[in-house]
């Protein structure tokens, strides 16, 4: 005879105990919700493996954290560094074109080791004794003047003279200056004095993003587009021409001449409007404009 458990049978009760515990315990976190006594609970199941997933994310975006923070640290280091640099090269150059005749001040800044402020030097330099030679810059576009004077035995340039005359070159676009060739300097007086009238600027110093050529001679500080009152473009670029000037540009509709120092001899003609100083208005006959043959120049 078979021995049946009775209902009450307290085995029973314990197996389906562990049975329960042993359904739920891989069941998922529930959060209850009980807003409205009018309506059910409501219940959110949430993975049970969800709070250590969360912990390993917190950690892994503070140690980037970190890392970011340290290599943010480190680039701005390198940036004041290459930026210190950069203004005591910046400085070196003015150096240069303020004494064209020595480069102890500018060597010392360019040297590696304490860097040493060549325009604080310049600063404190006024143009040695000797025959003075000025002439005055005046923007067509701000209304600005420079007067510079220049040394006309050592060729340096009075400090306060040079300062005024980068600012009045500065970019139109950005504001931003860069040193000026001293060569240029003196090329501008030199048309000064042959023409007993000042300087109209119409360009001078391109910031190199607005200049569609690689080694622009306006991003270098070694190019200005003029005019002179009492002038017409086609005299003044025939003096110039006659003055051995390095870069002729002639423009006879936008009314200027381009003129740079650099080595060889290139001469070109642009019959364009508006070409002053233009988006995309590059000079030289490598931009499509019109060059002509070049004769040997002719010196002062």
């Amino acid at each position: 005879m078979s021995h049946r458990s009775s209902p009450s049978d307290p085995t029973l009760d314990l197996d389906r105990i562990l049975k329960q515990q042993g359904k739920t315990r891989h069941a998922p976190l529930r959060i209850m919700i009980a807003g409205d006594p009018d309506r059910p609970i409501r219940t959110i199941s949430l993975p049970r493996k969800l709070p250590a997933v969360v912990s390993i994310a917190v950690l892994a975006l503070v140690a980037a954290t970190v890392v970011l923070a340290r290599g943010s640290w480190r680039m701005s280091d390198a940036i004041g560094a290459l930026q210190h640099r950069v203004h005591a090269m910046v400085a070196a150059v003015d150096s240069i074109a303020l004494h064209p005749g020595s480069r102890g001040v500018a060597q010392a800044a360019v040297d590696v080791g304490p860097i040493v402020d060549a325009s604080e030097n310049a600063r404190a330099t006024r143009v040695a004794p000797g025959p003075i030679g000025t002439f005055v810059v005046e923007s067509a576009n701000t209304g600005e003047a420079a007067t510079v004077a220049v040394n006309l035995n050592t060729g340096e340039i009075d400090p306060d003279g040079y300062r005024q005359f980068r600012h009045l070159m500065r970019c139109l676009r950005t504001g931003a200056e860069t040193p000026i060739d001293p060569r240029l300097i003196d090329l501008l007086y030199r048309i000064s004095q042959r023409t007993r009238q000042k300087i109209i600027l119409i360009s001078g110093f391109r910031a190199p993003m607005f200049s569609i050529a690689k080694l622009s001679y306006h991003t270098r500080g070694m190019a200005a587009d003029i005019r002179i009152p009492g002038m017409t473009p086609l005299m003044v670029r025939d003096m110039a021409a006659s003055m051995g000037v390095g870069g002729i540009g002639y423009y006879p509709v936008s009314r200027f001449v381009h003129v740079d120092v650099r080595e060889e001899s290139s001469r070109w003609t642009d019959f364009g409007k508006d070409r002053e100083d233009g988006e995309g208005t590059e000079h030289g006959p490598e931009h499509g404009e019109v060059a002509e043959a070049v004769t040997p120049p002719v010196d002062e």
